[in-house]
């Protein structure tokens, strides 16, 4: 990934970065996989390279977890045992190390006045992009592992408090060009393809594939604890991940459904009157899954 001349357009080096991937891709589609290995950890190894400079490397790894997502959907199963460096690089781009400096995340002044810094919002942006790929990629790594080959204990353990972590990211409010972002518009919090829309699957997608039915509980506690968040955004995409953790599990998620009671039952009293539909409308999905009358019970629990 080439840093772009001038003021090239985002959506031009967008445009660009996903010919590359495609092209890629189709190249590893020709290799056996002793031949695809080496130029694979080699593209790895490029992204790393420039650990020491936070915007080449928010760049970078963003390119890579964009290449490794069309990697998996062509190659599936295939590609799995082969994206194991992806994970620590993964974990440290959810970190919140890896967060933009919050005195330079929006505004500073200068000997010209105020105003908008441009670095910082670039930095917010990509660190934004890197994220939602990063998140992206371990959902396709998460679906075609099916607990077989990636996750073991130490690797969940490691990996679930970053990914629900991102349940409570809140999008950068502007581009560049001072232009709100899509995602932070109002209502398009679960926006194809957004970052929300890629953490709510990839967090069904990583409880699924758990090694162990024992470590569904921690990793939904972390799902249940961002319904308590200040921001109604957030809690309307935990509750979009609760719904996706039930499509993955169905019955079984019964099991967890004790704990997840008294978080849905303050969610009946939500001030935002959208979230207290979603949680009514999730509860009532719950009751037609359980056979038992959970928004009676949970009405109860408000009294």
């Amino acid at each position: 990934r080439e840093p772009p001349a001038g003021r090239c357009p985002a959506a031009a080096v967008d445009e660009v970065e996903a010919a590359a991937v495609q092209a890629f891709v189709t190249f590893s589609l020709q290799l056996t996989e002793s031949s695809f290995v080496p130029v694979f950890t080699q593209v790895v190894e490029w992204a790393k390279a420039r650990a020491a400079d936070a915007p080449a490397a928010r760049t970078r790894l963003g390119a890579l977890f964009r290449l490794a997502s069309s990697l998996a959907d062509a190659l599936r199963a295939v590609f799995v045992p082969l994206a194991t460096p992806l994970l620590d690089l993964a974990a440290a781009a959810l970190d919140p190390v890896s967060d933009p400096a919050p005195s330079k995340k929006k505004k500073k002044k200068s000997n010209a006045g105020a105003g908008v810094d441009p670095a910082a919002i670039v930095a917010e942006l990509d660190t934004w992009r890197m994220r939602t790929h990063a998140l992206s990629a371990l959902r396709r790594l998460f679906v075609h592992d099916g607990g077989e080959a990636l996750l073991d204990v130490n690797r969940f353990n490691q990996l679930h408090p970053l990914v629900t972590r991102m349940l409570r990211a809140v999008p950068p409010s502007e581009g560049p060009d001072g232009e709100p972002t899509p995602e932070a518009a109002e209502g398009e919090h679960m926006a194809p393809g957004g970052l929300a829309s890629e953490c709510v699957a990839c967090v069904a997608a990583m409880i699924a594939s758990a090694p162990d039915d024992a470590l569904w509980k921690p990793a939904h506690r972390g799902v249940l604890l961002a319904t308590r968040e200040g921001v109604a955004r957030t809690r309307l995409v935990a509750l979009a991940a609760l719904g996706a953790v039930v499509d993955k599990l169905q019955e079984e998620y019964l099991a967890l459904l004790p704990e997840a009671i008294p978080f849905l039952s303050e969610l009946f009293e939500d001030p935002d009157e959208a979230v207290e539909g979603a949680a009514r409308a999730f509860t009532g999905r719950l009751t037609e899954l359980s056979g038992e009358d959970l928004k009676s019970l949970m009405l109860g629990n408000d009294k």
